[in-house]
């Protein structure tokens, strides 16, 4: 399958529909390496989407008074990796707005993620979660 601006599009729009859980079923490979960078609460790599799941989405989930939304900004394909440039809106349980800024850069294969960088606002997180 060659990736495509238009597939990765499709992909993301689930986040943008606030459906975190479909974007992580249908289109995360099982064995992802998935990176946060930063000195983060949730800085590390997980080694499979259940890892990711079990350590990383359920804890952000568990800090966010309802769901989070993402809105694409621009996506850059080359070859079978995309780079995604994204905010994101939700609110904290602590009361706060939870307005993240983020860089995603995916590898595919076979139409699912199989290594992903993330990069986005440590300081927020950390505000968010700690």
């Amino acid at each position: 399958m060659t990736l495509t601006h238009d597939y990765v599009q499709q992909v993301f729009a689930l986040l943008e529909q606030g459906q975190i859980d479909r974007y992580l079923a249908e289109y995360v490979a099982e064995d992802v390496q998935w990176t946060i960078t930063g000195s983060n609460v949730l800085a590390d790599t997980y080694t499979s989407r259940d890892d990711f799941v079990n350590r990383a989405i359920a804890r952000l989930k568990a800090s966010l008074a309802g769901s989070i939304r993402w809105k694409v900004h621009h996506v850059y394909v080359d070859g079978d990796t995309a780079i995604v440039e994204m905010t994101s809106i939700a609110t904290a349980k602590k009361g706060h707005p939870y307005r993240n800024e983020y860089v995603w850069i995916q590898r595919f294969e076979a139409g699912k993620i199989v290594e992903a960088r993330v990069y986005y606002d440590d300081v927020l997180v950390d505000k968010t979660m700690l």
